[in-house]
């Protein structure tokens, strides 16, 4: 999340002649792009804030047309780019279930108060995904399942998890 805002995708390459271009979205649920009404394209220090004029979900992307790109062009200047909205836009998730962004960055702590280090970033897997956390030059996978992870206060910027043997080793 850069400046409340939150990725949505990355802008792809131009789709047609009039500035439409492929985002590949970094969730599954590209109905949301459907909902769009404003977003932000972002690449490096340049943003543009635009008005959404039409989605179209294709087979693993989504296809935008905004009124601040008009060709092909101007799709390349913002290729590898982000689409954002507003932090307070996103969807709600049902209780229990994270954006990256509020899982990467809590003090992970095993349920015995010994500390484990900080989430890093988060590794989408096919099942589950794994939480990498990184204390000094140590670095440890957590499964992101009840069995282990039992707890998560994002107010407090906390995680307690409940390790196996061998899993801080």
């Amino acid at each position: 999340m850069v400046s409340g805002r939150v990725a949505l995708g990355k802008v792809g390459r131009a789709h047609g002649i009039d500035g439409a271009f492929r985002v590949w979205p970094y969730a599954d649920d590209f109905e949301r792009f459907e909902r769009l009404k404003r977003v932000t394209i972002t690449r490096g220090p340049k943003s543009v804030e635009t008005k959404v004029e039409s989605v179209h979900v294709a087979a693993g992307f989504v296809i935008m047309q905004t009124d601040a790109v008009h060709t092909p062009e101007e799709v390349t200047i913002w290729l590898g780019g982000d689409v954002e909205i507003d932090a307070e836009e996103r969807v709600q998730l049902p209780p229990g279930q994270y954006f990256h962004d509020q899982i990467v960055g809590l003090q992970v702590e095993t349920v015995k108060g010994e500390n484990v280090g900080e989430v890093v970033r988060v590794i989408d897997g096919p099942a589950n995904d794994v939480y990498i956390c990184s204390q000094g030059d140590k670095e440890y996978m957590i499964p992101a399942v009840d069995v282990f992870v039992k707890s998560i206060d994002l107010k407090a910027k906390k995680m307690v998890i409940d390790p196996i043997p061998g899993m801080l080793e």
